[in-house]
């Protein structure tokens, strides 16, 4: 059958340096022509989580858009890494120095991205500038905890349940240890039921208590209203729980900026890692910035 249009599609696992960990994403190259019906049916066929679209930008060096299965969001996180690592490997970037200062149009305006050489690993960061955080309702824990299937000794009081933003609003919900991570049983219906009408997308659990020494917080991520019962590793939910962490002392500031190790996906079996740093200390928080790496796993024509 002639088929009129071919696109060059890579899919990457984000926040990992290991293939089938992380968060998956697929990207399409020079999207320019694509039309947003057909991004929409692009999505359902790679069916990850979201496949991003990449293409000309006149105010910023590249245009982005995100499709779920289901819709198109405004940003996310990990399929941000996945493109700008895609353009990296395909040479689409010229990278001129240790630190490549790209600017990302996004439906919601100007982003401020950095491509980081790391010198241990030769791999390359990519850290994205997120708003500054806004720190919106709180919660009462027990409606939560009787979601989870957790008690109110699992809440790591006196530290609220709190929406906070940096782009996008996730819930905080800081746990004690590991072991409540471990019992935690949804009740999808009931967390979907409070999520309708409140100020959050989704929510995170979270500890202190992590899986290994160079780690600085562990946590699990859900997202039922979206159709994603459990994230594998979130990007810009990594940036509300940063600033989370510095707003409530659960870390020591430290100046000119905190870095914040933040593991997640071992729950799903796709363990990632995401790095944070925050500028700021209790009193008011200036800057967030959050980064990974990713790893190319297939790449593809696509053919329709």
């Amino acid at each position: 059958m002639f088929k009129k249009h071919a696109l060059d599609v890579i899919q990457v696992d984000t926040f990992t340096d290991k293939p089938f960990g992380g968060n998956p994403a697929a990207v399409v190259l020079n999207a320019d022509h694509v039309s947003e019906r057909n991004m929409h049916k692009i999505a359902r066929e790679m069916n990850v989580r979201e496949t991003v679209f990449v293409s000309k930008s006149q105010g910023a060096d590249f245009r982005f858009r995100y499709m779920t299965p289901k819709s198109e969001i405004g940003f996310s996180g990990h399929p941000t890494i996945a493109a700008f690592h895609a353009l990296v490997e395909e040479g689409s970037i010229d990278l001129v120095s240790d630190v490549t200062m790209v600017r990302l149009e996004i439906s919601t305006g100007i982003l401020d991205v950095e491509i980081v050489r790391n010198e241990s690993t030769r791999q390359h960061e990519i850290q994205i500038t997120h708003k500054k955080p806004q720190f919106m309702d709180t919660y009462d824990p027990k409606d939560y905890v009787d979601a989870l299937g957790l008690s109110l000794a699992d809440i790591h009081s006196p530290n609220p349940l709190q929406t906070v933003s940096t782009g996008t609003p996730h819930l905080m919900i800081p746990v004690s240890t590991s072991r409540s991570l471990d019992r935690i049983k949804p009740n999808w219906a009931r967390l979907k039921e409070l999520q309708s009408g409140s100020d959050y997308v989704s929510l995170s659990v979270f500890t202190r208590d992590t899986r290994e020494p160079t780690s600085d917080a562990q946590v699990r991520h859900f997202a039922p209203a979206l159709g994603v019962y459990e994230d594998p590793v979130s990007g810009s939910a990594a940036g509300s729980l940063g600033s989370y962490i510095i707003k409530y002392g659960l870390m020591e500031a430290t100046y000119p900026v905190t870095s914040i190790v933040i593991e997640q996906g071992h729950y799903v079996e796709r363990p990632g890692k995401i790095f944070v740093e925050v500028r700021g200390n209790q009193e008011g928080i200036d800057q967030v910035k959050v980064s990974g790496t990713g790893i190319t796993v297939m790449k593809g024509k696509l053919y329709f």
